[in-house]
Parts: structure tokens; C-alpha cells; sequence
């Protein structure tokens, strides 16, 4: 009888730390990777937010950039432009209107007089049409990639990178769809976002925002880079902590 007390309050300890733990878990992954949590802003704020921590910045523009026509778009430059070594995680929780030609076109810019870009189209309707296209002053626009259904998610982001040696990738979040282009190097200046050819064609956005997260320099400068290690302390004290609690209760 006696064991069989100590057997259920052990068991009951162990229920409190393993939800002590998870608790810790989850408030370690949102410091983390969600920084951006302290904003008082909404998503459907009509003004773009900035976040910056170092060596990564997060930039949100508000559903309203996709009303923007070509000519007109919504713009970020970044104040220090971002050499070769980048990553660019973008998330699109935009909701759009039933027109067909509803979308998102994002630019990534090199800074001015550079005619280098790169060009995404995120297309609104059932079908989230997706491509890619580059464009250089030698050879103008270039597509090349497109896929005319289920192209990009609401689940996981698009993501841009830009390396020394590894030239321009993009996955349009299940699957890499350019490997390697050769750019000869990227300077990350600008983003512009819009979503109508014209200024009288009807509004593509009604709500939502599009998150750009850049990650940019040597990874080991990131606090992502130590992710793994910090989680792995994290879980390393608890189990130790846990089995230090079941021997006293054993002993």
C-alpha cells in the first residue's frame, strides 16, 4: 500500500514537470521564432512593420500592398544593402477577392542604377498560381518557373536564398523549383510588393499581410543558428532534473 502511494505521487510529480517542460519548450520556440509577437499591431494593420534583431530583419506589409498597381508599388529599402550570403522566408496570409487575376507580386531589387531583380507572382484564387522570373539588364525578364496550380501554401513559406557559391534557390515551400542560378552575385536592396497591372483594375486584397523574414551574413551569427543546442540543454536539465526527483522519491 505504502508503495502504491508513493508510486501514484511520483507519477503525479512527473505530470507537473513533463508540463513544466512543454511549457518551457514552447515559450523557448516563440522567443525564438517569433520575436515579432511584441508588435501591438494586428495583421490587418495598414502600415508596414519592421523588426529588426540582429542580423535578421522582419518586414511586413499589409494586405493593402496588393492593391498597388506596377507602376506604384509598396517598397521597403533596406538602409544597409544586404550582400551574397541571405535568406528570404516569405509568408503570405493575404486574403484575396474572387477575381482570377487576384495576387502578389513581390520583387526582390538590387540597389539603383542595377536593373538585377528577382520576380515572384503569388496568385489569390483556388488555383495559387506561383512563378519565378529573373531580370538583367543583359537579358530583361526572364520566367522561369511556373506552376499553374497549388504553386505556393498558406502552411509554409516561400524561401529565397543567395549564397557565394550557390547562386539563387527557391522552394515554393514543399520543393525546390530553381537551384543554383548564377546571378553572378545578389545585392539585396529593395522589396516591392503590388498586385495589379493597372491602377482601374479592381483591388486583388482584403485583409491579411505578407511576411518577408530575412536572415542574412554567416549562419553562426544568427540566434537560429544555436537552436538546436539551446533546446538540447533545455531537454538535457529537465531529464536530469526529473530523474534526480525520481530517486528521492524512490529512496
Amino acid at each position: 500500500m505504502f508503495l502504491q502511494r508513493n508510486t501514484v505521487s511520483l507519477f503525479r510529480q512527473l505530470d507537473f514537470y513533463y508540463e513544466f517542460f512543454l511549457l518551457f519548450l514552447f515559450l523557448t520556440l516563440s522567443i525564438i521564432y517569433y520575436p515579432g509577437l511584441s508588435f501591438s499591431q494586428s495583421n490587418d494593420s495598414p502600415k508596414l512593420q519592421v523588426l529588426k534583431k540582429g542580423i535578421d530583419e522582419r518586414i511586413t506589409f499589409p494586405y493593402n500592398a496588393s492593391n498597388h498597381d506596377r507602376k506604384n508599388p509598396s517598397q521597403y529599402i533596406f538602409k544597409e544593402p544586404i550582400p551574397t550570403n541571405w535568406n528570404v522566408f516569405i509568408n503570405n496570409s493575404i486574403s484575396y477577392s474572387n477575381n482570377p487575376e487576384a495576387k502578389t507580386i513581390v520583387q526582390l531589387k538590387e540597389p539603383y542604377p542595377s536593373q538585377k531583380y528577382i520576380e515572384l507572382a503569388m496568385f489569390g484564387d483556388k488555383s495559387k498560381k506561383f512563378s519565378v522570373a529573373v531580370n538583367t539588364k543583359e537579358s530583361g525578364l526572364l520566367h522561369l518557373y511556373q506552376n499553374p496550380f497549388n504553386g505556393w501554401s498558406l502552411d509554409n513559406p516561400v524561401v529565397i536564398s543567395s549564397g557565394v557559391d550557390q547562386g539563387i534557390s527557391v522552394t515554393d515551400g514543399k520543393r525546390i523549383v530553381v537551384d543554383k542560378l548564377s546571378l553572378n552575385g545578389f545585392t539585396l536592396g529593395s522589396i516591392n510588393v503590388y498586385g495589379k497591372d493597372e491602377n482601374a483594375l479592381p483591388d486583388s486584397a482584403s485583409k491579411g499581410s505578407i511576411e518577408f523574414e530575412i536572415i542574412f551574413g554567416h549562419p553562426s551569427q544568427s540566434y537560429i543558428y544555436y537552436m538546436p543546442l539551446i533546446v538540447l540543454v533545455g531537454v538535457g536539465g529537465i531529464v536530469i532534473f526529473l530523474l534526480k526527483v525520481k530517486k528521492r522519491s524512490l529512496s
